[in-house]
């Protein structure tokens, strides 16, 4: 409740029914800071104990120095009705006391219970979405703030803060569906099929919420499960918030990090590689350590090229001056204290400064090919840069073309 704090103004309704779950709101809102108004409605569904909840309400209020509006009104036996009542009932208290706000103390299994209640009676995407957590209804703007906390979690709270509350005797009454949801289905439900149901239902709920309101966040769900292939729930939320510098490891041995403001995927090992592999001057070379292949295709300059005009290979690709590569070319992985000649440049410029300047991710650097020159110097950072003494000139007579992709 503290993030939501920050977006409530400080006159607000809260609807108290005497019940554990409003109780607890009650005394949380306080515990924040605020002071809200106290409104309750009776039903009057069950007689003197309907009145003895709105009695136990009038009595807490006055106990915590809080203002409270308190109305009886008959009202149907339906979810619907007594619904609707309520309703008018805030809206009707709203404008008496200028207020906009409404907090509600639906708790997460509320939340599972309705989303059951609506697939039973045949609801679309935006009913089985449930309840919102902050949405304008009417002339009000209401604000559910534990619909991620459970009823266990509210009667812990209650027990260790010492407070007192009362039982709805009709919530066990099984002639009303969300009671037989309650106390039958989702039981049944838990023991035979999936101890963890209402967490998948509050999941599918939130889910289904998002779509039907085109929400940007049901987009990026889209987007990182079509890009990672099919995933659970939880996996998705990971990647999705994801911070900067972080990481995610999937199924598979795939790898998702955060860099440089960029999701990335990598396969299998992320562990750094320390080796050298020669380089075939015809042909393919395939380092399966590094997950890459190299395609060699050498040639003879018949006219005189430079570096900007001569073509070269598609993707990530270069053409070298062959004779300054040398006879044995090779490929290694990155070293401390590794420097290079980046094309354009008169002078070198260490390799872990390049990395910072093209923003290569921290992960990759240990495992990113460098084709080298016989003598040892760094011809190519694969994928980024060609060093400026291997390329193609005038004087350029045999040339070299590297292409490098994924093995």
């Amino acid at each position: 409740m503290a993030a939501w704090r920050e977006k409530v103004p400080s006159g607000l309704l809260v609807g108290v029914s005497g019940g554990a779950d409003s109780v607890a709101l009650l005394h949380a809102l306080l515990a924040l800071g605020y002071r809200p108004h106290v409104c309750h409605l009776n039903h009057c569904w069950r007689g003197a104990a309907s009145d003895a909840d709105a009695a136990f309400v009038r009595q807490l209020a006055r106990q915590l120095g809080l203002p409270v509006t308190i109305q009886a009104r008959k009202v149907a036996h339906s979810e619907d009705a007594a619904r609707r009542a309520r309703q008018i009932f805030f809206e009707r208290v709203a404008k008496k006391t200028g207020s906009s706000t409404l907090v509600l103390a639906h708790t997460a299994d509320d939340q599972a219970e309705t989303f059951l209640l609506r697939l039973l009676r045949g609801a679309g995407p935006a009913g089985l979405g449930g309840m919102w957590a902050d949405r304008r209804i009417g002339q009000l703007r209401v604000v559910r703030p534990l619909l991620e906390v459970t009823r266990s979690e509210i009667i812990k709270y209650l027990k260790s803060h010492h407070l007192t509350w009362r039982e709805d005797a009709s919530n066990a009454d099984r002639r009303y569906l969300r009671n037989r949801i309650r106390h039958e289905l989702l039981p049944l439900l838990e023991r035979d099929y999936n101890p963890g149901i209402r967490k998948v239902l509050r999941r599918t709920a939130e889910i289904l919420r998002a779509e039907a309101a085109n929400d940007p966040v049901a987009t990026r769900r889209r987007a990182i499960r079509e890009w990672l292939d099919d995933l659970s729930f939880e996996h998705i939320e990971a990647v999705r918030q994801l911070a900067t510098g972080g990481e995610v490891h999937l199924p598979g041995g795939v790898r998702v990090c955060s860099e440089y403001g960029r999701l990335r995927k990598t396969a299998g090992r992320g562990t750094p590689v320390a080796a050298c592999w020669p380089l075939a001057e015809n042909g393919e070379t395939a380092i399966s350590e590094l997950c890459v292949r190299f395609h060699a295709k050498p040639g003879v300059a018949e006219t005189c090229y430079n570096y900007n005009k001569f073509p070269r290979p598609a993707g990530k690709g270069e053409c070298f001056d062959a004779d300054a590569l040398g006879a044995e070319p090779f490929v290694r992985t990155w070293r401390e204290g590794d420097v290079f000649q980046p094309l354009g440049m008169t002078g070198t410029k260490k390799l872990q400064d390049f990395f910072v300047d093209e923003k290569v991710p921290r992960r990759q650097r240990g495992r990113l090919p460098l084709v080298c020159a016989a003598d040892g110097r760094i011809a190519w950072v694969v994928g980024y840069r060609m060093a400026d003494p291997f390329k193609v000139t005038e004087q350029t007579r045999r040339v070299l073309r590297l292409r490098a992709e994924p093995l």
